[in-house]
């Protein structure tokens, strides 16, 4: 699931289910939203820093191969 229809299912329970759970699990579902935005926002920095790391390794071969057979 992406992060917006996990984000909308968490909200629309919060919302229509109020009734029905207890304020206990309310809270425990916006702890749960705000748990799942931290973890997609960590999950995207990972992702930045992978391909960097990549970009820098691939870059060094290039470079590596450059020197080696060009000069």
């Amino acid at each position: 699931m992406k992060r917006r229809e996990v984000l909308w299912q968490l909200h629309s329970l919060i919302d229509n289910s109020q009734r029905f759970i207890t304020a206990d699990d309310i809270k425990a579902l916006k702890i749960a939203k705000k748990a799942v935005s931290k973890e997609y926002r960590y999950r995207l920095l990972a992702n930045l820093v992978l391909a960097i790391i990549v970009l820098i390794i691939f870059g060094s071969f290039v470079a590596m191969t450059y020197f080696m057979y060009y000069r």
